[in-house]
């Protein structure tokens, strides 16, 4: 059953990236195109200056690559359209200025951007066909019939309600996306290393690691002979992460947009923007409008960043995982006043990944990849966990 083409959208990493009606009519929904306006990269720009790219983007690439698993998979028409949604859908509870928001204003929304997704997603759906075209919604009926059901709305709704639970359950199609080598990480390594101009760190075959996929007892395992491509998107990773997400500039400026959101929050700003529909038109041209034109603090802050009078780093560690405790404390009884930045450990593997890596050697066994290291004699990932700790001062 070959899938309805509705748009074709122009990728620099991808070429032409093809939607459907259903993919089309939510690209076009207005909850989703805010992430035109929420960037992908908070504080690069500040060093690498192309680095402009939204969560928009981003998002259309995870779904074409989400896609060529579901491909190499050879996934039922419904489950490769669930995986493609997921893929598409997965970063709209991102607020303004992505991570930074949620480190900030998690805690005041009680919920952190992938709850806020689910609930976003629920939105979209049951507002998607008032808000389509009359040319989308002749495809969406259209469409609606390939896969069974008597109407756009019925299909939606199927859609929705699948994608949704996908994600909440976390089965393979939601993995296929979030896992360690899912979709989203193998499109926002490759994204950012061509945007902020260090290709070179980019390591990422995804042709091969997606081809090389399968999916057994519901799972993606994949063929022994990628190993090597599984190192490079791990060292890919590692060296975007150590040079890029946590160069001390980059860092220096989201550290301060976390401390203005925060300020944002508690001068009242946000309050208009806690309920689900309110949330899903705040933007960063809607954030900063606040912040310059009714903000104390916050408007302070920004009026830093726009002169880009950031954060100067006093001191540097890496540190043992069992020592941070101690050397935070010190590091704060010397330094302050100060604001002191633990990122996230430095390792191949990060300690927040949904599960192992898992391999199908030459003998049809399944196993983790640090169990087939250990058969192989390789041991890059078997580290010890470092922590990486700076102290800012203002200036």
């Amino acid at each position: 059953m070959r899938p309805l083409v509705a748009k074709v959208i122009r990728d620099p990493l991808y070429g032409d990236i093809r939607l459907n009606f259903l993919e089309a009519a939510i690209m076009d929904h207005v909850a989703f195109q805010r992430l035109r306006r929420i960037t992908q990269l908070a504080g690069a720009p500040f060093v690498y200056p192309a680095a402009v790219h939204t969560r928009f983007s981003h998002s259309l690439g995870t779904m074409n690559v989400a896609k060529l698993y579901a491909d190499a998979l050879e996934l039922s028409p419904e489950d490769y359209l669930i995986t493609a949604l997921c893929a598409l859908l997965h970063d709209v509870g991102h607020g303004p200025f992505s991570h930074c928001f949620e480190d900030a204003a998690s805690s005041w929304l009680g919920m952190n951007h992938e709850q806020l997704g689910m609930s976003i997603m629920q939105l979209i759906g049951s507002t998607l066909l008032d808000q389509c075209s009359a040319k989308l919604l002749q495809g969406l009926e259209r469409e609606s019939h390939i896969y069974g059901f008597d109407n756009a709305r019925d299909y939606v709704q199927w859609a929705f309600e699948e994608t949704i639970s996908a994600v909440k359950n976390e089965d393979y199609r939601a993995h296929i996306v979030d896992g360690p080598m899912g979709a989203d990480r193998l499109d926002f390594i490759t994204r950012d290393a061509y945007f902020t101009g260090v290709s070179a760190f980019n390591t990422v075959d995804i042709f091969r690691l997606t081809g090389n996929a399968l999916l057994m007892d519901g799972q993606l395992v994949y063929r022994a002979k990628v190993v090597d491509n599984i190192y490079g998107l791990t060292l890919g990773r590692f060296l975007m992460y150590k040079n890029v997400y946590y160069h001390k500039t980059s860092r220096a400026a989201e550290l301060m947009m976390q401390l203005m959101i925060t300020e944002a929050i508690e001068e009242g700003l946000l309050d208009g923007y806690r309920s689900v529909k309110e949330f899903s038109n705040l933007d960063e041209p809607t954030l900063l409008g606040l912040v310059k034109i009714k903000g104390g603090k916050s408007a302070q802050i920004y009026d830093q960043l726009l002169r880009r009078k950031l954060w100067k780093v006093v001191e540097e560690r890496i540190v043992k995982a069992e020592q941070q405790s101690q050397i935070l404390e010190e590091l704060y009884l010397l330094h302050a006043p100060c604001h002191i930045d633990v990122p996230e450990k430095l390792s191949l593997i990060s300690p927040m990944d949904r599960g192992e890596v898992l391999i199908l050697d030459e003998k049809g066994v399944v196993m983790p990849l640090s169990h087939y290291e250990e058969k192989t004699g390789y041991s890059l990932l078997q580290q010890e966990m470092n922590v990486f700790v700076r102290v800012y001062k203002e200036v």
